[in-house]
């Protein structure tokens, strides 16, 4: 008799394909959704079956997985966004206890015991031997229990648990079908192996935030827009959600160890295992910014931002730990305890703020938002803008959003600089998280034969790229355009702490224009730049030996400037060039130098930072929007993958014919204009490579 059921595998395989039989959907993104939905469905069956509230219909269970599929989709993750993922986010398993034997148990105690004396003969130089340790009858003695001892169990999972932070601000303000869409979209984010924990901030324009407003009734608010969330989490989220109101503290500072991180106000986490225990299984919990002070447990209100910070600390490891005792051998063991006491291993890898307002404003961009911000290099530059802008404006909800605005980048600001370069940080609109996946109907007029377009969730999206949903560094015009390689903008920013870029010269001091007679240049031997660091650069992201005494030769007297990002990790050296056809005689006059084109000689990113960090779009907006704004030109072979990359930021492109060269430019109107026309094909025809090898490759 045949077996009835199938593999799990082949279930899930078939009913994918069942599922998205009318949809166009590539293998590899069939393999990128399946890898992490088949590898934690039991994970998932546990986490159901735990759950004690009431399951959806199998109709309703179908659209949520269908739902599930194409929210990851959607995201367009390419390979190498893929393998990193999910090579960062493993699926989530049950560790498998193992029970030490009496015997092994015998031998940690004994190897402990000694490891202590030793390191207190050390500090101390005094050898107490045996005297504080329990007589050998005492240690033997029978244990009378009514129930079984517990047996010592050592977990053996090392993947540590991944986090997402996220706080809600205005949740008053937002239905509940907008509510419904968060809860469906953290859940998701759970299955793909971010679990989030909600901060809840119901401060506003209209709520007075004065000694006239009471604690009473700021609570009696925030509890009941906590619950909202939780409520609303918890109809999508398989192991629920958790309002937890009692895990916030507040102290002076008083018998804590000193810590290099402010800590500001006093506001910590009081009571971890609260939170990290639903979080290991799976469920959310949801806090308001309500504390408790640590002398006389006493209910007081705190600033929600405050509140993430301190979550911040506590999952990255860095608290101020409260002292026990007097004497430093007693003082260093109780925060070894603490710190043995939490046993759960966690890490923060993204801290996401939901805003009605959006993303931080940017004049410059189509939706009004920065795409993305290199917290390193722009940081204080936008800070001085939203100040500006304020001063310009006398409407008093303006200057309460411009606050609000600079209050939220400087919250992901001091969350970064907690956290390793990896964690990133996602500022949007509630609705723009509450998106579904959903084809839809499209409200774009402008795409012909388009009535149906997938909405892309910023936030899965996000998780499984770490990149913006649009690259920063695209045109604003191609933006506008709305074309099918570039989707629609959204008010959303994504934030990093990135890296410092270098521009040399800096063109807020030296503008990068048409070198003068008897103007002196830069060179490569300039003592800001390290050119060993930047050959190393050039040789390793082109995978080929430059001719270094070529190279300095033919751009000599050339440079415009250098653009490094990092530690040399991307950069970008930017010549003159004078056209060819220009005649020798010619060549020094002011009509010849106003002809120069402004030519990308290199463009390198290294090998292990190509594809992440975004350190190609930090170097190329770099280069757009600071030192040539008005354009620039370069070249690349046809048969280039980074052409692709190229074509979507240039505003025209040329193959130059008789050669393996496509012509790339960012210049307005270079078609309209026959002599810039002629001037760019010619210099990208005419410049000379400078490789050391013999290398097959057709230039």
């Amino acid at each position: 008799m045949k077996a009835s059921s199938m593999s799990p595998g082949r279930g899930i395989m078939k009913a994918f394909h069942k599922t998205f039989a009318s949809d166009s959907i590539t293998p590899f993104q069939t393999r990128l959704c399946l890898a992490r939905f088949s590898t934690s469905s039991s994970w998932r069956a546990r986490s159901e079956k735990a759950s004690s509230k009431s399951r959806p219909g199998k109709s309703k269970e179908k659209l949520i997985e269908r739902d599930f599929f194409l929210s990851v989709l959607s995201a367009s993750a390419t390979k190498r966004d893929a393998k990193t993922y999910l090579s960062r986010f493993k699926p989530p398993t049950t560790p498998q206890p193992t029970v030490l034997p009496d015997s092994e148990k015998a031998i940690s105690k004994i190897v402990g015991k000694d490891n202590y004396d030793a390191w207190r003969l050390n500090k101390t130089g005094v050898n107490l031997g045996s005297l504080y340790t329990p007589a050998k009858a005492i240690e033997e003695s029978p244990v009378f229990a009514q129930q079984p001892v517990p047996q010592h169990l050592v977990s053996e999972s090392g993947d540590p648990l991944h986090v997402a932070l996220i706080k809600i601000r205005a949740p008053q303000s937002l239905n509940d079908d907008t509510l419904s869409g968060i809860g469906i979209t953290l859940s998701q984010l759970v299955r793909l192996g971010l679990n989030s924990v909600v901060v809840v901030d119901c401060e506003d324009e209209d709520m007075s935030n004065g000694p006239d407003r009471t604690v009473q009734s700021w609570r009696e608010t925030a509890a009941i827009q906590a619950e909202r969330v939780a409520a609303a989490i918890e109809r999508h989220n398989n192991a629920g959600a958790r309002y937890i109101d009692t895990a916030i503290g507040i102290s002076p500072c008083l018998h804590e160890v000193q810590s290099t991180v402010h800590v500001r106000g006093g506001v910590k986490v009081q009571f971890p295992t609260l939170l990290l225990k639903p979080l290991s299984k799976g469920a959310i919990p949801v806090i308001p910014p309500i504390a408790y002070t640590t002398e006389t447990q006493k209910i007081v209100r705190v600033k929600p931002d405050d509140v993430v910070l301190a979550l911040t600390r506590e999952f990255s490891g860095i608290t101020a730990r409260t002292v026990k005792g007097t004497e430093p051998g007693k003082m260093v063991q109780s925060i070894v305890d603490d710190v043995k006491s939490r046993m759960v291993q966690t890490s923060l890898d993204r801290v996401i703020v939901l805003d009605p307002l959006g993303g931080i404003p940017a004049a410059d961009r189509p939706d009004g938002a920065h795409v993305f911000i290199n917290l390193e290099q722009e940081y204080e530059d936008i800070k001085k803008q939203l100040r500006v802008e304020k001063l310009k404006e006398s409407d008093r909800k303006i200057h309460w959003a411009l606050d609000r605005h600079s209050k939220n980048l400087e919250l992901l600001q001091r969350a970064l600089a907690l956290l390793p370069p990896t964690s990133s940080a996602f500022l949007t609109t509630p609705e723009e998280a509450a998106v579904s996946a959903k084809a839809t109907a499209s409200k774009r007029v402008d795409l012909p034969g388009v009535s149906t377009r997938r909405q892309r969730n910023p936030l899965i999206h996000n998780l499984l790229t770490d990149k913006p949903v649009v690259s920063s560094s695209l045109p604003t015009a191609r933006l506008n355009a709305g074309t099918s390689t570039t989707p629609r903008t959204t008010p959303s920013t994504f934030v990093k702490r990135g890296m410092p870029v270098s521009i040399i010269p800096n063109p807020r001091r030296t503008p990068w224009v048409h070198p003068r007679p008897g103007q002196k240049q830069i060179t490569l031997k300039d003592p800001n730049i390290d050119f060993p660091r930047l050959l190393h650069l050039i040789e390793d992201s082109f995978n080929r030996p430059l001719n270094v005494e070529h190279y300095l030769a033919r751009i000599e007297n050339r440079i415009a400037g250098i653009i490094v990002a990092g530690e040399y990790e991307g950069g970008a050296i930017l010549t003159w060039e004078l056209p060819p056809t220009i005649p020798v005689p010619s060549q020094g006059t002011q009509e010849a130098r106003t002809r120069m084109v402004p030519y990308l000689d290199k463009f390198a990113v290294l090998k292990r930072s190509q594809g992440a960090g975004g350190v190609a779009d930090i170097v190329f907006k770099a280069m757009v929007r600071t030192c040539f704004p008005d354009g620039v030109c370069w070249r690349s072979r046809k048969d280039n993958p980074v052409n692709k990359w190229y074509f979507e930021r240039a505003v025209g492109t040329w193959k130059l014919p008789g050669t393996n060269w496509t012509m790339f430019w960012t210049t307005k109107d270079v078609v309209r204009d026959g002599q810039m026309f002629n001037d760019y094909f010619a210099v990208c025809r005419d410049v000379q490579p400078s490789w050391a090898n013999n290398k097959a490759v057709v230039d």
